[in-house]
């Protein structure tokens, strides 16, 4: 209970620091790429509610994202965890760690098409595989096969980039296609394919956030912010998944790409965006670093505890019990 009082406290000497509206709201510059929970964040605007305003930056991928990122263009941005591995045993001092973007293995799937017999990964030994050679989904993928005692080279593994497999199953180029959200979604609610694995359970595979340390440092009630803005996002996903994929859809439509709002809204319910850090996602990141170190790749082992800052998300939470609180009251 102090601890709490004490960031409530911590929280209201924050709002002070913030910019007033007649001021002008602070700018926060936010790096985002093509996945469902960054075309939602496109589709409404989530932070002026909370004093901030957001400097947009639309990335082709997450390494284009962090690449921004290191040279300073970014406040904010969300990486994979090759990408953070490598940036955290090279340039640790830039960033902290304050949340997650997305998580859980139920973003990816195995793919077949609508004709196939095929209902589970035996059924496939053998068969030609799409994947997209050192992403999330194939790293995910292998860890799944070694749990079903299984590899690779029990299969004809294709590597492709991911757009380009759907058409690859209705063609019949493949017999099955490790992909990711919402790219599975997508092809199941267009009748183009069928999903017949989840990864869900596998592993966490979290892309995390990650907040410049000298915007942090001049700004945390702002950081705090953000992960408030998150965390309502969240929500909305959780409790109306319908909803966030009318919205996502409509902000991609705007783009010249017709999407179904319902594959968006099936694509986000399989992706967690609680921006809250555990432990084991943190743990996840040791022996992908290992792996790393011992194929030279990186040169020292990372310090990941010192990375984590969970200041910034414990804030955000004692923010939202305070403006909840206030709004009951005023209710009554």
């Amino acid at each position: 209970m102090k601890h709490f009082k004490y960031l409530i406290a911590l929280m209201a000497s924050w709002c002070l620091a913030l910019p007033s509206q007649a001021q002008g709201h602070l700018t926060i510059r936010v790096g985002v790429q093509a996945i469902p929970p960054d075309a939602l964040f496109m589709a409404k605007d989530w932070l002026t509610p909370y004093g901030l305003k957001a400097e947009v930056s639309e990335f082709s991928s997450g390494g284009d994202m962090m690449q921004a990122f290191v040279a300073g263009k970014l406040d904010v941005a969300d990486g994979g965890s090759g990408r953070l591995v490598t940036l955290a045993a090279t340039q640790p001092q830039l960033f902290y760690i304050m949340g997650v973007r997305q998580s859980g293995g139920d973003r990816y799937g195995v793919l077949v098409p609508m004709n196939s017999t095929a209902k589970s990964i035996q059924d496939l030994k053998g068969k030609k595989v799409g994947t997209v050679s050192g992403s999330g989904s194939n790293s995910t993928f292998r860890l799944f096969l070694e749990k079903n005692g299984l590899a690779e080279k029990d299969f004809q593994m294709v590597n492709m980039k991911v757009q380009d497999m759907q058409s690859a199953l209705q063609q019949g180029l493949l017999d099955a296609a490790v992909a990711w959200e919402p790219q599975v979604a997508i092809a199941e609610t267009a009748g183009a394919a069928k999903r017949i694995i989840s990864m869900k359970g596998v592993n966490e595979s979290p892309n995390f956030y990650l907040i410049s340390r000298k915007f942090a440092d001049a700004h945390p009630e702002a950081v705090s912010r953000f992960l408030a803005a998150a965390w309502e996002e969240a929500e909305l996903i959780r409790t109306n998944s319908a909803e966030a994929g009318r919205l996502a859809a409509g902000y991609i439509s705007k783009k010249g790409v017709q999407t179904d709002p319902k594959g968006l809204a099936l694509a986000l319910s399989r992706i967690n965006v609680d921006p809250e850090i555990k432990e084991p996602m943190v743990a996840e990141l040791v022996p992908i670093a290992e792996s790393m170190l011992a194929a030279n790749r990186i040169k020292q082992m990372p310090d990941f505890k010192t990375l984590v800052n969970k200041k910034f998300y414990e804030a955000s939470v004692a923010f939202r019990r305070s403006e909840e609180h206030t709004s009951e009251l005023q209710s009554h």
